[in-house]
C-alpha cells in the first residue's frame, strides 16, 4: 500500500507533465507563427529590395492597388514611397517637397515613439504603434501603425514600411466611453454614499438575495452588531425567519415577506409592529434589467412618532369635534363662493334650518318662509372677508327677524391660500332686547335726574327764602328787643340763628351733593398748588393748627371747581377735628403712572374704625359735631369716583387720620360725565 507521501510526490509529477506538454505545444505554435512571419518578410524583402534598387513603375502600380494608408521611408523617417491614400490622408505631395513623418508626432508622444522606433530595430516588427499625430494644416489625428524593417541582400536594415490605420473616431469613442465609465463609477459612488447616510434603513439584494448594499441605520434599527460593508455578500435566504421574533406577529411575517418575493410587484408602506412598541413602515421595490429579475431593495421607516402624533391629533380633533358639535355656539364654515361647508347643531337651532338644508347651500340662496334673505348681502360680504367681530339682522326659518353676534376668521388652506371663513354665532337677540329696553330707562332716568335737578334747584331756592326771612327777623330782634330779654331769651334766640344756619348749611350741602355728579366736567391745566393755597386763605383754620404742603405740587389736568371741592371738603373736616396744640394737617402726593394718588394726613383725634366707609355715605358723620351736615365726605367721593379713583381712610383715634384718594391722569380732551363714570364697573 503506497504512502500519502508516495500519491502527492506521483500527483505532482502528473502534473509537471502535462505542464510541458503543454508548454512544448505552445513552443511548437509559436515557432511556426515566426518561421511564418519570417518566410512572408523574406519574401516581401525581395519584393521592397527590387523596389527600392529598380524604382519601377509597376511598383507605382501596386501601391495604388492598397486601400490603407501605405508609406515607406527611411531609417531617417524621410518618406521614401507611397500611395495616394497616404498623400491624402497626411496631406503632402513628395514631388513637391521632402516629408518627414517625425515632425507629425505630437509631442506629447515623442518618448514613446522614441522607444517603438528602438523596438523595431531590434525586432524587425512593430505592432499597433497608437500616437497622436499633426497634420500640416494643424489638425489632429490618432492612427495606428503595423510596421516592419525592410533589409538588403547582405540582412542590413535600409527602410521600413507600415501601413497606417486613422482610429481618430475610435478614440473618440473610447474617450466617450471613459467619461460614460467614470460617470456612471461616480454616479455608483453618490448613490452607495446616499444610501449609506439615508436615514432610512436600507437592505438591497441580488437575485440571489445575497446582500449587495446595506447601511448603519438598518444594523442599528436590528441591532445587528456589525458594519455596513461587513454585511456585503451574507446570504439573507433565511433571514426572515432569524429575525421574526422582533415582531409582534411573526408568522404573518414571514408569511408577507414570501408573498412579496414571489409576486415581485412593488409594496409601498407596508406596516409593521414590533416587539419594543416600535411602528415601522416597509418598502419593497423589484429591480429589473431589460425584463430579467436582478434583485430588491428592502427600505425602512420608524414611523413610530408620526403613528401617534396622527393618533394624538385624531383624538383631539375627535375631542374638539364633539365640543363644536354640542357647544351652545353657532359654527358655520363657507368658501369662498358663500358655500356652506360645515354647520353645527346650535347653528342649526338658531336659525331654524335642518343641517341638510345648509351643508352645500350657498347662504345668499337661503330664504326664509317670507322669501327673504337668511343674511343680507352687506352681511354675506363681511362674512367672505372674515372679519373680527361684528352684528348681524338675520331671519330664521320662519321669517323672525334675529340678531347674532358673529366673530370670524378666513381659512388658509397648506399653501396658505384663502379658502374661505368660519364663523362663531351667538343669538343675542334677546340681549339687543334687553339692551333696547335699558336705553329707555336710561332716558327715562335721565329725564328723572334732569327734573330732581331743576326741583333740587327748586326746593333750595325755596326753601332758603323763609329761612333769610327768619334769619332777618332773628337779627331785628336780637338788635331792637335784645336788652329787653333774659338770660333763656337770649340763648333761645341764638339757638335759632345756629338752627338757621344748620339749615342753610344742609341745604346748600344737598344741592352741591345732588349736581357733584351730573355737571359736566371742564377739564384744565391745575396747578393744585394754587388750589391749596386759595383753600387756607378762604377757610376757617384754628391758631394750634397749620396745613403743610410740598412746595411743587403736580399740575393735572382736571375740572378745577371739583379738585376745589374735593380738597377743601377734606381740608376742612381735618383742621376742626385736631384738639392738639401744634396741629398740623399736611398735603402729600405720588405718581402711581395712570393714577395721581394723594394723602391729606392729620394729628387730630382720629375716627373710629367702624365709621372708615361710613363717613363716604350720605349724612353719616363721625363726629358729634351739631353743625355737620355729613354731606362733605360723600360729595369726595362722587367726585373721586368721576375721575375712576378710590378712596379710603387710614385713622387711628387719639393719633390722627391719613385720607387716601386717587384720581386717573387725564387729557385735555377728556370731558367725563355721568354716563361716562357709571361704566367705571360693569
Amino acid at each position: 500500500m503506497e504512502s500519502n507521501e508516495v500519491k502527492v510526490l506521483k500527483r505532482a509529477l502528473e502534473r509537471q507533465k502535462k505542464a510541458r506538454a503543454q508548454a512544448e505545444k505552445i513552443l511548437e505554435d509559436k515557432s511556426k507563427e515566426l518561421y511564418d512571419t519570417a518566410e512572408h518578410l523574406k519574401r516581401a524583402n525581395v519584393l521592397l529590395e527590387n523596389l527600392l534598387n529598380e524604382r519601377t513603375d509597376e511598383v507605382n502600380a501596386a501601391f495604388l492597388n492598397i486601400i490603407d494608408p501605405y508609406v515607406v521611408m527611411d531609417l531617417d523617417f524621410n518618406v521614401i514611397r507611397s500611395n495616394e491614400s497616404a498623400k491624402e490622408f497626411l496631406k503632402f505631395n513628395r514631388l513637391k517637397n521632402e516629408v518627414n513623418l517625425s515632425r507629425y508626432v505630437h509631442p506629447d508622444f515623442a518618448q514613446y515613439t522614441a522607444e517603438s522606433i528602438q523596438s523595431l530595430l531590434e525586432t524587425g516588427i512593430l505592432k499597433n504603434y497608437r500616437a497622436k499625430i499633426v497634420l500640416p494644416d494643424n489638425q489632429q489625428k490618432y492612427v495606428q501603425i503595423n510596421a516592419s524593417l525592410i533589409y538588403d541582400r547582405k540582412a542590413n536594415p535600409i527602410a521600413a514600411q507600415g501601413i497606417i490605420r486613422d482610429i481618430t473616431q475610435e478614440k473618440d469613442v473610447e474617450s466617450l466611453l471613459k467619461n460614460q465609465q467614470e460617470q456612471l463609477k461616480e454616479s455608483q459612488d453618490r448613490l452607495a454614499t446616499l444610501i449609506k447616510n439615508l436615514e432610512m434603513a436600507v437592505l438591497l439584494e441580488d437575485e440571489n438575495r445575497k446582500i449587495a448594499l446595506t447601511n448603519k441605520k438598518f444594523c442599528d434599527m436590528f441591532g445587528i452588531q456589525a458594519n455596513p460593508e461587513d454585511m456585503i455578500g451574507a446570504d439573507c435566504a433565511n433571514a426572515a425567519e432569524e429575525s421574526k421574533d422582533y415582531f409582534k406577529d411573526p408568522e404573518q411575517f414571514i408569511d408577507r415577506i414570501t408573498e412579496i418575493l414571489k409576486n415581485q410587484e412593488t409594496v409601498l408602506s407596508d406596516e409593521l409592529q414590533m416587539t419594543d412598541g416600535r411602528i415601522l413602515e416597509r418598502d419593497y421595490i423589484p429591480l429589473f434589467n431589460d425584463g430579467v429579475y436582478k434583485g430588491h431593495l428592502w427600505s425602512y421607516r420608524d414611523v413610530t412618532l408620526t403613528k401617534t402624533f396622527r393618533q394624538n391629533l385624531q383624538a383631539e380633533k375627535d375631542k374638539y369635534s364633539g365640543i363644536i358639535a354640542n357647544m351652545n355656539l353657532g359654527l358655520i364654515e363657507v368658501d369662498l363662493n358663500g358655500q356652506i361647508q360645515t354647520v353645527n347643531r346650535s347653528f342649526c337651532n338658531i336659525s331654524g334650518f335642518e343641517m341638510k338644508e345648509l351643508v352645500g347651500s350657498v347662504v345668499h340662496e337661503l330664504r326664509t318662509a317670507n322669501n327673504k334673505q337668511i343674511i343680507d348681502d352687506k352681511d354675506i360680504a363681511q362674512l367672505k372677508k372674515g372679519q373680527d367681530s361684528h352684528q348681524m339682522a338675520v331671519f330664521n326659518k320662519k321669517g323672525e327677524q334675529r340678531h347674532w353676534l358673529v366673530s370670524s376668521a378666513p381659512r388658509f388652506d397648506e399653501a396658505q391660500r384663502a379658502i374661505g371663513s368660519i364663523g362663531i354665532h351667538l343669538d343675542i337677540t334677546e340681549h339687543i332686547k334687553l339692551q333696547l329696553e335699558k336705553e329707555k330707562l336710561l332716558s327715562k332716568l335721565e329725564q328723572s335726574n334732569e327734573s330732581l335737578k331743576e326741583y333740587a334747584y327748586v326746593v333750595s331756592h325755596d326753601l332758603k327764602s323763609p329761612l333769610r326771612s327768619i334769619e332777618a327777623l332773628a337779627s331785628w330782634l336780637s338788635n331792637d328787643y335784645g336788652d329787653s330779654l333774659d338770660d333763656a331769651g337770649k340763648e333761645y334766640l341764638k339757638l335759632i340763628q345756629d338752627k338757621i344756619e344748620s339749615m342753610e348749611n344742609l341745604i346748600s350741602g344737598i344741592l352741591a351733593y345732588s349736581t357733584a355728579n351730573t355737571s359736566e366736567l371742564k377739564n384744565t391745566e391745575i396747578d393744585l398748588h394754587d388750589v391749596v393755597s386759595e383753600i387756607e386763605e378762604s377757610i376757617y383754620i384754628p391758631e394750634n393748627v397749620k396745613v403743610i404742603a410740598p412746595e411743587k405740587l403736580p399740575t393735572i389736568i382736571a375740572d378745577r371747581t371739583k379738585m376745589h371741592q374735593l380738597f377743601q371738603n377734606i381740608i376742612s373736616n381735618a383742621v376742626v377735628h385736631i384738639e392738639k396744640e401744634n396741629g398740623k394737617v399736611e398735603v402729600l402726593y405720588q405718581d402711581k403712572h395712570g393714577f395721581w394718588e394723594f394723602c391729606i394726613k392729620d394729628n387730630g383725634v382720629g375716627i373710629p374704625k367702624k365709621y372708615h366707609k361710613k363717613i363716604f355715605e350720605i349724612f353719616q358723620s363721625a363726629s358729634d359735631d351739631k353743625k355737620s351736615t355729613g354731606i362733605g365726605l360723600s360729595i369726595v367721593k362722587k367726585i373721586i369716583d368721576r375721575y375712576n379713583g378710590e378712596v379710603w381712610v387710614e385713622s387711628e383715634e387719639g393719633k390722627g387720620t391719613d385720607f387716601y384718594f386717587t384720581l386717573e391722569k387725564q387729557t385735555l380732551n377728556s370731558n367725563l360725565h355721568e354716563d361716562i363714570a357709571s361704566q367705571k364697573v360693569i
